[in-house]
């Protein structure tokens, strides 16, 4: 990350709830900051994203907080089921050295860059777009914590490729990919049919990834399927190398998201995918949130059997579309590796005889060696009667091969 030379908080220097040493200003959005700061007692790097919070009275800040407080305990929670949710470490709020008031969110540091960044200086260098496998391979860690997010009815809500962290530094078999900003999501109502949504804190969104009903409620109301959405057009961005919704304003995106005639599909812009993958991206897509898949597990599911279909099993990325589809994690939100398919016992036969011949040709090739001592000269003559052994066992072996193949 590169930090930034303006710090409107000015919090740079000082020291959060006496532990948190504020070092630079990372990235600035219209909601909040993110710096790096360094945990004095256990001297590792962490990420402080302080929120701009509005000029409140004391007694709606203290709703704020709170409210505030319950999110840092989802996102606490849903980071320690899925390691490819960004891990929340510490929720607390501060004042400033002007008298402003800012909560704050501690989480932890990461090493990279956003996917918005890398599809931007792709696009730059007019790179050739991602494959189905690789798109599929890459955002795979990203499906899962959405479907994880799902099952416990919490959307996020603004799914989009500045909100998806690519590492490049990993430990053991941990994601390439995370999925940051929960700040935004909410816990749906599950009193009943008539429940309604409780929302945490302000609704927001990112236009050029957002589904119609983000636009209007008359296209319905949000849920996991505009987390669909927007997870589908960041797929068709990989797949063609260009935005999928164009507009130079609020009301040209709107149409673009929300024309029932033209959807924002791969081949609709220019990506030769198969029948298969694109029949799943246009149900992903559209326009009525009662025709898309319900859950990011629908959606990625039906989009894995699409590309195993066209790429075939043994072009799976490893761990990845290789996987069965009925299966769950200890998570319970996506499936877990497929049992691979064992050697045929004539390719076991095959494979034997051919070591035990190399092992009887590597001897023979010892024995005659001008430069084996007399002293050894007995040994292998013992190990002569093993060859001999070893060749008619190898002889069986391959009569055996022969056998099964016919």
């Amino acid at each position: 990350m590169t930090h930034l030379q303006m710090d409107p908080l000015a919090l740079v220097g000082t020291t959060l709830a006496g532990k948190y040493a504020i070092e630079h200003l990372v990235s600035e959005t219209q909601l909040s900051l993110v710096y790096r700061a360094s945990h004095r007692v256990w001297r590792r790097p962490v990420a402080i994203k302080a929120f701009k919070a509005p000029m409140l009275g004391d007694g709606a800040r203290e709703q704020m907080l709170d409210g505030f407080v319950r999110e840092g305990v989802l996102l606490m929670d849903l980071s320690e089921r899925c390691a490819a949710i960004c891990q929340a470490r510490d929720v607390s709020s501060t004042i400033t050295a002007s008298g402003d008031w800012v909560p704050y969110m501690v989480l932890e540091w990461l090493e990279g860059e956003p996917l918005e960044s890398v599809l931007a200086r792709e696009r730059w260098t007019r790179a050739m777009p991602r494959s189905v496998a690789q798109t599929v391979s890459l955002l795979n860690p990203i499906a899962k914590a959405l479907a994880l997010a799902h099952e416990r009815l919490i959307v996020h809500g603004d799914v989009k490729p500045g909100n998806i962290f690519l590492l490049t530094e990993r430990t053991g078999t941990g994601p390439r990919s995370k999925l940051l900003d929960f700040g935004i999501a909410r816990v749906l109502g599950v009193a009943g049919a008539g429940a309604t949504s409780t929302p945490l804190v302000m609704k927001s969104f990112t236009p050029a990834y957002g589904a119609p009903e983000q636009f209007s409620s008359r296209y319905g109301s949000t849920g996991p399927w505009t987390d669909v959405f927007a997870l589908a057009l960041i797929c068709v961005e990989m797949l063609t190398g260009r935005e999928p919704l164009r507009g130079a304003t609020l009301e040209e995106i709107e149409g673009e998201a929300c024309n029932p005639h033209v959807r924002p599909t791969p081949r609709a812009l220019g990506a030769p995918v198969s029948d298969g993958i694109e029949r799943v991206m246009a149900q992903a897509l559209a326009v009525s949130p009662v025709d898309r898949y319900a859950t990011a597990r629908d959606f990625w599911l039906a989009l894995r059997r699409a590309a195993r279909d066209v790429e075939g099993p043994r072009q799976d990325p490893p761990g990845d579309l290789s996987r069965v589809d009925a299966a769950a994690d200890s998570s319970g939100a996506m499936p877990v590796a497929l049992t691979r398919r064992r050697a045929r016992p004539a390719r076991r036969w095959l494979a034997a005889a051919i070591a035990l011949a190399c092992a009887g040709a590597a001897l023979g090739a010892l024995q005659r060696s001008p430069w084996i001592s007399t002293a050894r000269a007995h040994a292998w003559a013992r190990v002569h009667v093993c060859e001999a052994a070893m060749s008619e066992r190898a002889a069986h072996l391959r009569a055996n091969v022969l056998r099964h193949h016919r």
